[in-house]
């Protein structure tokens, strides 16, 4: 009995060490790092953590990794792999100390590094936090289906933490697809759409709505669409018709053209009889599109009857009937506060739509900081009876704030006020603002690309990328560029091929970062 007793000591003395040094595994806090954002960075680079919390990278664009360890040597600990947008990775951290990590393709060459430090917990007698709610969450039906796209509809309520939201899809429930995460903060309910495409014809998807915050992560329940057939009959909608004035309107809807040559138009009149057909429009693809028509000649204060009509092939479809009353000949300005554009860190450009309804008609914005504005745009003329766009610069602003505004017109009927909206100013300095926009002189061999670029304050290095595929490939000479207000920027290419697709987009760097306008594409004739 005195040598078993001797030999369980010896057991329990070799043993106490290890359980000494052993991490205790607890259920900890998540931390979410952006991967990619806006540039090859993590974002916050570093975060400080405790033992037992975990991180979780989201990759906001693709080709990155999290991979543990410096450039170019790995240790071992974690390695996410190359992951693309919409995508997520994450590690639970046990061990207290600093644990550097970076992108196995950018680490090296372009300083995408991160660093999580990690601490023990301190214990004290603090009462426990109440836990963050997750997040609320509903999946919608799909609408826009068609026969390779689709889009997938839901509704969130962040519950008051910052919350990634994005749909899984697939032909089973197990998924297999993500759409680009989405970032929504507040406590109230708000819808969430993707647009998907590269789907299979004839074929059933399912998918559902997904949110995580620091309360944890939650699922919508499981949702079912069927893709059309390749080829068939268009798919018509008859939506609102829009700039209803006294004379004239524009009618409204969607078509998907459903793989074949369509015609497309609006039938309209004072019964269902219609009577009138606007001009046909020629569509060919597999996706939803907006189709419109102005129309012109019609009697004021009068009920009117429309709707869309498309054929192909297939056959031919009649959206539903839809109505509408014109504005009576004359009467006070009708307005609408449109979006401001153009916004930069000391002027922005405010928008708005007028009819005169008939009658001289003087027009103008009020803006400020509150929604007494204070300030006023200089005042326009304007006569007729059609919708028009009014828009006024306004210069002298202040940096990184929330300004409101309105249209405002009157005529000898009255004065009509447009809805309240805001902006906010950009900071005084940042990364650069661009927006690829469409080519022009585009010939066989030739062609002019064009963009918007706000330098934001800062010294800014501007060019565009070009190629057949969207690796592009090609570069323009750079251009310099100052200031903090919207410019456009424009660059001759050639050496083109003809009857050839082309992409490009327009870049611009300064020491805010890199930015990159969306891409674009023109055919040589």
């Amino acid at each position: 009995m005195k040598t078993s007793s001797l030999r369980i000591a010896a057991v329990a003395v070799t043993i106490a060490p290890f359980l000494a040094f052993c991490p205790t595994v607890a259920s900890g806090a998540t931390v979410t790092v952006t991967v990619g954002d806006g540039g090859f960075r993590f974002s916050p680079s570093s975060v400080m953590i405790q033992r037992g919390d975990t991180v979780l990278w989201t990759w906001s664009s693709s080709g990155h990794s999290s991979t543990s360890g410096s450039p170019g040597s790995p240790n071992g600990l974690w390695d996410s792999g190359i992951l693309n947008q919409g995508q997520m990775f994450s590690h639970t951290f046990n061990t207290a100390g600093s644990f550097p990590y970076y992108c196995t393709p950018h680490g090296q060459c372009c300083g995408m590094v991160g660093t999580v430090t990690v601490s023990n917990p301190t214990p004290t007698p603090t009462p426990t936090p109440t836990p963050t709610p997750t997040p609320a969450v509903t999946t919608n039906p799909a609408t826009s289906v068609a026969s390779f796209s689709a889009t997938l509809n839901g509704s969130l309520n962040p519950r008051g933490s910052t919350t990634t939201v994005f749909f899984q899809y697939g032909p089973t429930t197990s998924y297999g697809f993500t759409t680009p995460v989405q970032t929504q903060t507040g406590n109230t309910v708000r819808n969430i759409s993707a647009n998907i495409i590269g789907l299979i014809a004839s074929h059933i998807y399912h998918f559902r709505i997904v949110a995580h915050n620091s309360g944890g992560t939650s699922f919508g329940s499981d949702r079912t669409f069927t893709t059309l057939s390749a080829t068939g009959p268009p798919v018509v909608t008859t939506t609102p018709p829009t700039n209803v004035a006294s004379f004239s309107a524009t009618l409204n809807g969607s078509l998907d053209p459903h793989g074949l040559t369509t015609s497309v138009s609006f039938q309209y009149g004072t019964t269902t009889s219609y009577g009138f057909t606007t001009p046909m429009q020629s569509q060919t693809g597999n996706t939803f599109r907006s189709i419109s028509a102005n129309i012109s000649g019609l009697s004021a204060s009068t009920v009117y009857h429309f709707r869309i009509v498309a054929t192909n092939s297939g056959g031919t479809r009649f959206g539903s009937d839809s109505t509408f009353t014109t504005l009576s000949a004359t009467g006070s300005p009708v307005v609408t506060t449109n979006p401001a554009t153009f916004i930069a860190s000391f002027s922005a450009m405010l928008n708005g739509s007028l009819d005169p309804h008939g009658l001289t008609t003087s027009v103008h914005f009020q803006y400020g900081t509150t929604t007494s504005y204070g300030l006023t745009t200089a005042t326009q003329s304007q006569t007729g009876n059609t919708f028009r766009t009014v828009s006024a610069n306004i210069g002298g602003l202040s940096a990184n704030t929330v300004y409101h505004f309105r249209i405002v017109a009157t005529n000898s009927a009255g004065t009509s006020l447009g809805g309240d909206r805001t902006f906010t100013t950009l900071t005084a300095t940042g990364p650069p603002v661009v927006t690829t926009s469409p080519a022009t002189n585009v010939a066989s061999s030739s062609a002019t690309l064009n963009g918007s670029l706000d330098p934001h304050g800062l010294t800014t290095s501007v060019s565009f990328q070009y190629g057949t595929t969207t690796s592009y490939g090609s570069t323009t000479s750079m251009q310099s560029q100052t200031g903090n207000t919207f410019r456009n920027v424009s660059a001759n290419i050639s050496g083109l091929s003809a009857h050839t697709i082309y992409h490009f987009r327009i870049i611009a760097t300064n020491s805010g970062g890199t930015r990159f306008g969306s891409d674009r594409t023109f055919t040589t004739p």
